[in-house]
């Protein structure tokens, strides 16, 4: 059976995850602690509208970051992104973006209720220069735009081809939008067009100036699929609070989870090694679980 320590881990831990990366962007001036990881920003903002619930400095803090910085936030990612969540988050985003467009106007996704929310004035903009900010500052050079997303995936691999599906998956964009963006980037000269076999003849692309770039927008950070990330951390919280108190019962809860995560633990590469047994299965999961939230988070070995 999982003990109280256990669950408070799990809830304690995923906030400290999200405060982790806010930090890095300079949350009200903290110090960052995942100087060494890219940083993904709209599943961010979407996950936060729903941990904000349990600590409303969190939350009120990321409003004001997000209405002091609304131009390096991309309205059409959020949108194509929002769906994959489920429904408690993207009512709680609903929330929190009619609050952001009460005082800016933006095309984000989402209606609901607008929350209580006050405009600190204590966030300014990020320090561009962090190097787990590429992202933001690709977006200072290019825009918020398909081709910044495309050359922050390609940076990061540079010598690999990509076809338009697998760049319109990792971008969070439409595969039109990805298109129009590799035609205007290989004019450009900035990314190489051919047709492969091994891609069934269809069109690849290649970054052809990666050490330019580098030159300009810094060495790309290793850079995990943040939105697969809080979909599993936002799902093991509602496990943790919502699973039946047997330990039988929870057992099959946890087969569940599982079984529905599948593709969200394939994409962040993570597994748990579970015993034969009820026992086995509670207790392992549990370490599993709260161990990845707290390496996620960067968070120092507990011994």
């Amino acid at each position: 059976m999982p003990t109280p320590a256990s669950n408070a881990a799990v809830a304690d831990h995923a906030l400290e995850l999200v405060w982790s990366l806010w930090r890095e962007l300079g949350l009200s001036g903290w110090v960052g602690n995942q100087p060494s990881t890219g940083i993904d920003l709209e599943p961010l903002i979407i996950a936060t509208s729903r941990l904000g619930a349990s600590d409303p400095r969190l939350l009120e803090d990321a409003f004001d970051w997000c209405l002091a910085n609304s131009k390096f936030i991309s309205a059409v990612r959020l949108r194509n992104l929002l769906p994959s969540f489920d429904l408690p988050t993207q009512k709680a985003f609903g929330d929190f973006a009619s609050t952001i467009k009460r005082h800016r106007k933006v095309a984000w996704p989402g209606s609901g209720s607008p929350l209580r929310l006050e405009i600190t004035g204590r966030s300014s903009a990020p320090e561009l220069a962090r190097p787990a900010l590429q992202q933001l500052r690709l977006r200072a050079v290019f825009g918020v735009s398909a081709r910044a997303e495309i050359l922050w995936t390609m940076l990061r691999q540079p010598s690999r081809f990509y076809v338009i599906g697998e760049l319109a998956l990792s971008t969070a964009y439409g595969k039109d939008n990805i298109a129009d963006a590799l035609e205007l980037l290989s004019m450009a000269g900035v990314v190489t067009r051919t047709t492969m076999a091994t891609t069934g003849n269809r069109r690849t692309y290649r970054l052809d100036v990666a050490p330019a770039l580098e030159a300009l927008v810094g060495q790309p950070l290793p850079t995990p699929d943040w939105g697969a990330r809080f979909r599993l951390v936002l799902a093991l919280i509602r496990l943790f609070a919502d699973a039946p108190e047997s330990a039988t019962g929870r057992a099959a809860a946890i087969v569940s989870f599982l079984d529905a995560a599948q593709q969200d633990l394939r994409r962040v590469a993570t597994f748990p090694h579970l015993r034969r047994g009820v026992e086995g299965v509670n207790e392992d999961f549990d370490r599993w679980a709260v161990g990845a939230i707290r390496t996620w988070a960067n968070m120092p070995d507990s011994g």
